[in-house]
């Protein structure tokens, strides 16, 4: 059986109560009802049925309430995405320009990509901001790349700065 002391959470009598009159009782002299009142408890409870797995028990103002656990957050995959833009037509002709263009930035974006797939996304971030400034990314790319990472569960930060 389980009793709330102080609002807190039921749970199962402990091996001494106290009474208001200062004697104790012991659990090999069970209390009665009313000296588990007297001692300041209030119950007894029962916990009602819930699956763990979706819900979780709460104890509020005295009472059990059942919520529904929030999703869990997906783990990123950031190596499929990363091999599934670099198989991307349009994202190979993006480099070949940047290739021609900055060729720093060019190599700022693959090894950034390679960092991001380890969790560090900055540098691909700011070769992709750059890459954009030089006017060698079309918002229709942005949109077709933040797709993919949200197909992939990355970050929704990273997904934000993809469109700068």
């Amino acid at each position: 059986m389980l009793y709330s002391f102080r609002n807190q959470r039921p749970a199962p009598l402990p091996n001494r109560i106290r009474l208001s009159n200062g004697f104790t009782r012991y659990a090999h002299q069970p209390p009665t009802a009313e000296e588990i009142i007297d001692a300041g408890y209030v119950g007894p409870y029962t916990e009602p049925a819930y699956d763990a797995a979706t819900e979780q028990l709460l104890w509020v103002d005295g009472a059990y309430v059942i919520e529904a656990l929030s999703p869990p957050i997906p783990t990123p995959r950031w190596v499929d995405f990363s091999a599934a833009i670099m198989a991307m037509p349009d994202i190979n002709v993006m480099l070949g320009a940047v290739l021609q263009a900055a060729p720093g930035l060019y190599g700022g974006l693959v090894v950034g990509l390679q960092q991001a797939s380890e969790g560090d996304s900055r540098v691909f971030i700011n070769s992709w901001n750059t890459a954009y400034a030089m006017e060698l990314i079309s918002p229709e790319l942005i949109a077709t790349v933040q797709a993919v990472a949200t197909e992939y569960d990355l970050p929704e930060a990273f997904i934000n700065s993809l469109a700068p």
